[in-house]
């Protein structure tokens, strides 16, 4: 099985058991919610034009999340669903409203998600995850899917943990 890797973040799938790839996926919400927490007028900064805030990372976090889980319950209850490509033009109709969304409801969100997307895997139980669906011709296996939930979510904790430590170290806006 190919995991999930990213030699920018180090994430490697390869370093979850089963056991700890659904323990991780339901300690997201709380590590959100901590990395936010106490948070003031940089949750909603963005450090370049082109690099989203906080909020905006959550948010997404959240949505691909939430679109992880329904994947997941496609490929537990039908034989190998197919999907077209996800459009960047749906990608960014979505980020659009992110910088104004309420952190509260974005936390409680991913928090649901993120303890759903665990929940339906462990229900199924490892002995499944090898069912799979395809989207835009790639296929993908739910061990894969959850494996990629998990490495977008703290992918984008580390770009808001260096974030919000550039913007609190310049709090006007100067950049180094």
């Amino acid at each position: 099985m190919e995991h999930e890797r990213c030699d920018a973040c180090g994430f490697d799938g390869a370093d979850y058991d089963n056991a700890s790839l659904l323990d991780a996926l339901r300690t997201l919400g709380g590590r959100w919610r901590s990395l936010l927490s106490g948070t003031g007028p940089e949750l909603r900064r963005r450090t370049e034009p082109a690099v989203w805030s906080a909020i905006e990372y959550a948010a997404h976090s959240r949505d691909i999340t939430a679109l992880h889980v329904y994947g997941v319950e496609q490929a537990l209850t039908l034989d190998e669903p197919s999907f077209p490509p996800i459009g960047d033009d749906l990608v960014e109709s979505a980020a659009a409203s992110y910088g104004d969304a309420d952190p509260d409801l974005v936390l409680d969100e991913l928090d649901e998600q993120a303890a759903r997307l665990a929940r339906l895997a462990g229900d199924a139980g490892p002995d499944h995850w090898s069912r799979g669906l395809t989207v835009g011709g790639n296929r993908s296996d739910i061990r894969r899917l959850l494996e990629h939930a998990l490495h977008d979510s703290l992918h984008h904790v580390g770009d808001v943990e260096r974030g919000l430590a550039r913007l609190r170290a310049f709090p006007t806006g100067v950049r180094e």
